[in-house]
């Protein structure tokens, strides 16, 4: 059990230094001498926890497909305040939410052209759309969600909303702060209460 432990361990390191990789050099210093150096490990070492390039990059969509669920799961809000928190998950307003932004950004780039990266980086994405959903029941079980609009468009429209702050708070070069991006979505929640 305890080098199972270590090699998730392992695992989990090496995804991460992938995550700051990414992040500061893009998926050209992706490689395994720039990961296992980010990573503090030789690249044997690396070679066998990810034998594959591809297995790598599945893991690191994996993973942050592991921290967003886990920051969600840990919040203890209801009504209105979980749908305002569930949402900022997703938006880069700490170095830990761009980092995984970021990351998420350049793989899917690739999977465009990577048939076998594709599935995980699809999985991602609609586990953003899963909680565009999530947020609308939650607002019409609130009772903040008019019985006139359609649960679906107005899921898929916030989905839009969001990835358009999300890529204007990686375009703006600095951490997403509590500007006006965050009130258009705020009053965008608002508005759904209303025909």
């Amino acid at each position: 059990m305890p080098r199972r432990i270590d090699a998730e361990a392992r695992s989990a390191a090496i995804a991460e230094a992938s995550l700051r990789v990414l992040e500061r050099d893009g998926l050209s210093g992706l490689s395994v001498r720039g990961v296992a150096a980010e990573a503090g490990i030789a690249a044997a070492s690396l070679r066998r926890a990810f034998a594959t390039q591809h297995a790598l990059r599945e893991f690191c969509l994996q993973l942050i497909e592991d921290r967003v669920t886990a920051r969600m799961a840990a919040l203890e809000f209801s009504g209105r305040e979980l749908v305002d928190e569930l949402l900022l998950q997703l938006l880069p307003l700490d170095r830990e939410r761009r980092l995984e932004l970021v990351a998420q950004v350049q793989l899917g780039v690739l999977s465009l052209n990577d048939a076998a990266l594709r599935p995980a980086a699809i999985r991602l994405s609609d586990g953003v759309e899963r909680v565009c959903r999530a947020a609308v029941q939650i607002l019409a079980e609130g009772g903040q969600f008019h019985q006139e609009r359609d649960p679906e468009y107005e899921a898929q429209r916030l989905r839009a909303l969001l990835d358009g702050i999300a890529m204007h708070g990686l375009w703006s070069g600095d951490l997403l702060e509590s500007g006006p991006m965050l009130l258009v979505l705020a009053r965008h929640l608002d508005e759904l209460a209303n025909p």
